[in-house]
């Protein structure tokens, strides 16, 4: 989805509380609004105005594309603050903030919402100025029309774009934590599949052990008798959770930002990248894991790449709160 962050001010010549009751009845937009051309109530809300539902419809003049989306009001005090949420075609929040000087009110529209058509998200990377110099030209028109509506003078009008928070890096810790994690658990994934294709479970599991130490250790471990077999096992479990916390890292860079489903679906598709690498790419310099292709290898990388994005959201989602837009403001932050 593409992300608009936008900020448009009126300043009108006329009372505080004759241009709060215009911008926050929407019933009577398409009066004065003209790109405002449909709103129907939905959900009447209570006797404040805090939740009620109505479905809106805009058409732009400039870019003639129309926008339907559903705005639910949150919050209202009287005459200083209107904040809705908004779901459809867009989705996100809008608020108003309103504030008098003398004869002239202000009016600060803040927009903090996301495209869900997919046109308009594949064409965002070239076409974004376009609608946002649309949205422009819509909020002049809703601001030239409420001043004639009210009988009163537009003395200025100022858009902009708000700033973007800052990208959020990916949280290392949880991507190594996760790494390991997923290690663990992507073993007894193994386990259990060689139990069911009923091959020997403590059997093949030393054999692995012998593989990957030998990484380390040289050939000497593929042949080296399973009693005391501690050095070898640590060997080769140092190796094991290194490459899980390294795993961890790459894949954490392609997930972070993705919704739950997507990152599992990219963690699977990952595991499965990673079993050609290791199984195929790996072995030009460590032939012997060529021994360890088969059916159940596949499984349990892609099992691995799948518990990994998952331990990696479920992470970072206990450390720190994904990015989002701002809280809509409490009542202390409205303007007077």
């Amino acid at each position: 989805m593409a992300e608009y962050r936008l900020i448009t001010v009126w300043h009108i010549e006329a009372p505080l509380e004759a241009v709060y009751a215009a911008v926050s009845d929407p019933l009577r937009w398409p009066e004065w609004w003209p790109d405002a051309q449909r709103v129907v109530e939905r959900e009447a809300g209570a006797a404040d105005g805090v939740g009620r539902r109505l479905h809106c419809a805009w058409q732009g003049r400039w870019l003639p594309y129309r926008l339907q989306f559903d705005l639910l009001t949150t919050q209202m005090k009287a005459p200083t603050l209107v904040v809705g949420e908004v779901k459809g075609d867009l989705e996100g929040f809008g608020r108003c903030l309103f504030s008098q000087q003398g004869a002239i009110t202000t009016v600060q529209h803040e927009w903090y919402v996301r495209t869900t058509r997919r046109w308009m998200n594949l064409l965002a990377f070239i076409a974004r100025p376009l609608f946002t110099r649309n949205h422009a030209l819509a909020m002049q028109r809703g601001g030239e029309g409420l001043a004639a509506r009210l009988g009163a003078r537009l003395l200025g009008l100022e858009h902009g774009e708000l700033a973007a928070p800052a990208v959020r890096a990916p949280d290392a810790l949880a991507a190594l934590a996760a790494g390991l994690l997923a290690g663990v658990l992507a073993t007894v994934v193994q386990m259990i599949l060689w139990w069911l294709a009923s091959m020997p479970v403590v059997e093949t599991l030393w054999r692995d052990t012998q593989l990957t130490a030998a990484i380390v250790l040289g050939t000497d471990a593929l042949t080296a008798p399973p009693a005391t077999p501690w050095t070898l096992m640590l060997v080769a479990a140092l190796i094991h959770f290194m490459l899980s916390g390294i795993y961890g890292l790459v894949l954490a860079r392609f997930i972070d930002h993705l919704p739950v489903c997507r990152a599992l679906l990219v963690g699977g598709c990952f595991g499965a990248v990673l079993y050609v690498v290791n199984l195929y790419g790996f072995a030009l310099f460590f032939p012997w894991f060529a021994v360890t292709r088969d059916g159940i290898t596949a499984l349990t990388h892609v099992a691995f790449g799948i518990l990994l994005a998952g331990a990696y959201v479920m992470l970072r989602l206990c450390r720190s709160r994904r990015s989002s837009p701002p809280a809509p403001p409490t009542d202390r932050t409205a303007r007077r």
